[in-house]
This record gives C-alpha cells, sequence and structure tokens, in this order.
C-alpha cells in the first residue's frame, strides 16, 4: 500500500514538473522570438530538436530536486577534504521552491576540490518573508564565521538565494564574506515569476519594487561577486536577466535552471572564482613588492587568474 501510494506520487512530481517545465519552455521561447534582434530569426524544427535533450536532462534534474525537498530538513556534516589548505566555509543559499537538499551536489564537488566546511541554509520561499530570510542568512554567516573561527566565508546562491544574499549584504559594511557567487539568479527580474500567483514569486518580476531597490545599491566593494548565469535556463526570461550590473558576468549554454547545480563545468567554474577571490585576499598589499601593479596591487598569478569563461575545466 505505502509502495504503491509512493510510486503515485512519484508519477504525480514527474508529470507536474514536465508540464511546468513545458510552459517554462514556451514562455522563453515566446521571449527570446520577441527579442528585437530576433523578431526576423527563423526557427527550424533541426533548432527545436536539438535543445530536446537539454530539455529532458533538465526536467530530470527538476524531478530530483522536488523529490529531495523534504531531505532539506537533514543537518550537514562536514566531508573530509582532498586539499591541505585551509579554506574558509561555504554558506549555501537556495532558491524558490527548493532547499538545502538541492545544493548538495554542488556541495559535494566543491568539497572534493578543498572546501570541506559548509551550511545549508533554508528559508521560506513560497509565501516567505525576503526580509526575514535576509536577517536569518546574515545570523547563518556569523555562526558559521564564529563556528570555524575564521575571518570570512564565501556565500554560494542559486536562483531567488542570490537576490535574499544581495538583502543580506546591504549596508552590511564589516560583513565577514569574502566572495559571493551566484547560479542562475534573476537579478534584473524574470518575465516568467509575473505569472506565478505567489507573492514572494512576484518580487522577481522585472519591475518589482524589491529588485528597484537593489538595482539602486552599489556592488559590495569588499565582496568578490560572480554571476554565473545560463543562456538555457528556462527560469530567468530573458536569460540575460541573469548578469548582476559591476560583477564578474559569465554565460554558459546549454545548461538548465536546476542543472546549474549538478554540471561539472559549472562547478569547476565556481571553485576557480573561489580560489580567484581567496587568493587575492590573502595577497599582501605593499607598494614596495617588486611584482606589484597599478597602485601596490600585486597582479593575480596565473594560477590565480579569474575563471571567465565556460571553457575553464
Amino acid at each position: 500500500m505505502l509502495v504503491a501510494l509512493a510510486w503515485n506520487a512519484v508519477k504525480l512530481v514527474v508529470g507536474a514538473v514536465a508540464i511546468a517545465q513545458l510552459v517554462c519552455f514556451v514562455v522563453a521561447l515566446y521571449e527570446m522570438l520577441n527579442l528585437p534582434e530576433m523578431r526576423h530569426v527563423g526557427l527550424e524544427p533541426r533548432a527545436l530538436a536539438a535543445v530536446l535533450p537539454n530539455l529532458v536532462l533538465e526536467t530530470a534534474g527538476a524531478v530530483i530536486a522536488v523529490l529531495t525537498i523534504p531531505l532539506g530538513a537533514l543537518r550537514w556534516r562536514r566531508i573530509a577534504a582532498t586539499g591541505e589548505r585551509a579554506r574558509p566555509p561555504i554558506v549555501f543559499v537556495p532558491g524558490y521552491l527548493m532547499t538545502r537538499a538541492c545544493m548538495w551536489p554542488l556541495r559535494r564537488r566543491l568539497a572534493a576540490a578543498g572546501w570541506p566546511d559548509a551550511v545549508g541554509f533554508n528559508y521560506r520561499t513560497v509565501r516567505g518573508d525576503l526580509d526575514a530570510a535576509a536577517g536569518a542568512l546574515r545570523a547563518a554567516i556569523r555562526n558559521a564565521a564564529s563556528t570555524c573561527r575564521t575571518p570570512h566565508v564565501v556565500v554560494i546562491a542559486h536562483g531567488m538565494g542570490g537576490l535574499v544574499a544581495r538583502l543580506c549584504l546591504r549596508e552590511w559594511a564589516d560583513a565577514p564574506v569574502r566572495a559571493l557567487v551566484t547560479l542562475g539568479t534573476p537579478h534584473r527580474g524574470s518575465k516568467l515569476y509575473a505569472l506565478v500567483p505567489d507573492a514572494t514569486a512576484q518580487e522577481m518580476r522585472p519591475d518589482s519594487a524589491l529588485l528597484d531597490a537593489l538595482a539602486a545599491d552599489e556592488l559590495p566593494r569588499q565582496i568578490d561577486v560572480t554571476a554565473i548565469y545560463s543562456s538555457f535556463d528556462l527560469t530567468v526570461v530573458p536569460s540575460s536577466a541573469g548578469q548582476y550590473p559591476g560583477a564578474s558576468n559569465i554565460e554558459i549554454e546549454s545548461v538548465g535552471h536546476v542543472g546549474l547545480l549538478w554540471s561539472s563545468r559549472v562547478g569547476e567554474l565556481v571553485r576557480e572564482n573561489l580560489e580567484f577571490a581567496l587568493e587575492t585576499a590573502v595577497r599582501p598589499v605593499a607598494s614596495e613588492t617588486a611584482d606589484a601593479g597599478s597602485e601596490g596591487q600585486p597582479a593575480p598569478s596565473a594560477s590565480t587568474q579569474r575563471a571567465t569563461s565556460s571553457s575553464s575545466e
């Protein structure tokens, strides 16, 4: 009986996610074809067929994300690292309709790369209060820094989590945060969320009061900020809305919104940019340094250059 109920629940989730993905695809396609530079571009059946494998993979990833939502109640434990150097802890912030369980694949990749300490932050996404979530994230950041006895942490946020992180860091001049990496965050809003009948989702519309307020803020100068977004993200419409003005923006292809958390390519980009932020933070600033660049700032070595392309693997 229980097995049958569980199987029916799985089928219901698969069906609902498949329909939702199809709606997202149609909306994204419509908006893309109505861009000024695309209005006279013909869409061939072959082009549509080419995106089918990516759509199937994204749907499968979304199904897994939904099914693992209850696992977000489980606490994270430290994962043994392969590297020898100490790294600051990572605070993971999930996106809309997700919990920290959805961040687990990326957490595993980074732990294997020498970043074992991580905190999975949970907050209410549906009918939630983003200001309250931002306040709770501040507390989580302070607690992570205190527990690990480190002067700073790094934050990785997915989707709406990136907006929560930005709210958290507003006017926080002494935030113990060295780097912020956002994945598929609608920094400039997404037209898709205008269709979602939820007040929290409405905050991600292009003309929302929240985004207008965040747009007026300057980029946190003491924090290294990277925004990774995908041209195949069906929830950030148009995909260029995933750009964070003033940050290091990296566009990739053929990876969906949930796929950003699974992709080895994205994981490597995240790692390289975190390494860049960490190395440039600990590097001493001294005008008498022989290799110093302008204003006494030493130039990053080849091993610490920022990753700026999806080809960096």
